[in-house]
């Protein structure tokens, strides 16, 4: 999946959106790995350089298979991934789509601000057009404009929450897709957009994957990023330009994740439920804890509480926590692991019970999720 920052049909222009999506159509899952712009890699037929660099030499050398082979190709020799088939769009035809789509809603866990124009029709370039914009921790409904905003904003945050934000924007799409009833609409989208998103996917290509898509959504999708130890910041001598180096020892891990598919797969294993209860205060937080934990593969369902209480609460129904992934719900939670009560005499319709209080938090660095030991 590429993003970019040209007409999608100039292949000068660099992608500095590019995400890996991997799709098991045996079990009905998916994985969605980012590639920062900045990888310092080698880049076949030409020399080391950026990722993002790939696609416009490619084209500015005539590489044999075209500037997304020469793309492709830098992505399997560094990687060992082979890309079999791309999808790019521009900032233009980004909008289109998310607009088309009537929009999409996306879950804030963090508040997040950066600079935003403050009308789409002012000049960007004088400065007297742009103000700072937040969005407070919630559910937000966005247009074109603001998903475009949201998916490049980097300059109070960086490159590798922006890849977060842009694979929570692709989930978003494809909820709205299923929940709208799109699939019976595939031929038709496919003439429609032909013009809006560059592809070699032929019509036969899109129709078996969009069949996938119901089943995809139910089983999981898992979202990895190439962040922390697994790059080296460095400076390239002679240029002075600020890059990131992989580090494959570390690396490796994610590449193993992204093939081995979701922890908590639907269709491996009985799902984990979660009853959650609101009772913070706040009607925003039940929403946003309900599509945290249905981020990583939990199924939850939202109660509303009579009353409220001041401290979050955890309860497993069952005498241990084996296999119960309480390490993740944890973390998602953000509460503390040992905070956990067990309750073996209970006959609860659901795995777990989290009790939301005034003190919820639902901030969690979620380029950093913990993992499955990957055997």
């Amino acid at each position: 999946m590429l993003g970019s920052d040209g007409p999608a049909d100039a292949e000068i222009s660099r992608t500095d959106t590019m995400i890996i999506v991997s799709i098991n159509r045996r079990e009905g899952t998916a994985s969605m790995v980012s590639l920062p712009r900045d990888l310092y890699v080698y880049i076949p037929g030409w020399t080391m350089g950026r990722l993002n660099t790939a696609l416009p030499h490619g084209s500015a050398s005539g590489y044999p298979t075209g500037a997304v082979g020469q793309l492709k190709d830098t992505i399997l020799y560094n990687f060992g991934i082979p890309v079999h088939y791309y999808a790019r769009v521009d900032f233009d035809g980004f909008k289109t789509i998310i607009d088309q789509l009537g929009g999409v809603e996306i879950a804030v866990s963090c508040r997040f601000e950066d600079w935003r124009l403050k009308s789409p029709e002012l000049d960007p370039e004088d400065e007297e057009s742009w103000a700072l914009f937040a969005l407070e921790p919630g559910i937000h409904e966005m247009d074109g404009d603001m998903a475009l905003w949201y998916a490049r904003s980097r300059l109070r945050s960086s490159d590798f929450d922006r890849g977060r934000r842009q694979q929570q924007l692709l989930r978003a799409m494809l909820v709205k897709g299923l929940d709208t009833d799109l699939l019976p609409q595939v031929p038709a989208l496919y003439d429609a957009y032909r013009e809006t998103v560059e592809t070699d996917m032929d019509i036969g290509r899109i129709l078996q994957l969009a069949a996938l898509a119901p089943t995809v959504d139910e089983n999981g999708i898992q979202n990895l990023y190439l962040v922390g130890n697994q790059l080296q910041p460095w400076v390239v001598p002679g240029s002075g330009a600020q890059v990131q180096l992989p580090r494959w020892e570390n690396m490796q891990y994610t590449f193993q994740y992204m093939l081995a598919g979701p922890a908590l797969n639907g269709a491996l294993r009985s799902p984990i439920t979660v009853e959650v209860i609101n009772a913070s205060g706040n009607p925003e937080m039940g929403r946003v804890a309900v599509e945290n934990l249905a981020w990583y593969g939990f199924v939850p369902t939202l109660v509303s509480a009579d009353n409220p209480v001041a401290e979050t609460s955890v309860t497993y129904y069952g005498e241990n926590v084996k296999g119960a992934f309480d390490w993740l719900l944890s973390w998602v939670m953000n509460v503390r692991q040992g905070s956990i009560e067990l309750d073996p005499d209970t006959d609860s319709d659901f795995d777990y019970q989290v009790v939301l209080g005034a003190d919820y938090n639902s901030c969690i660095n979620e380029l950093f999720a913990p993992r499955a030991i990957i055997p």
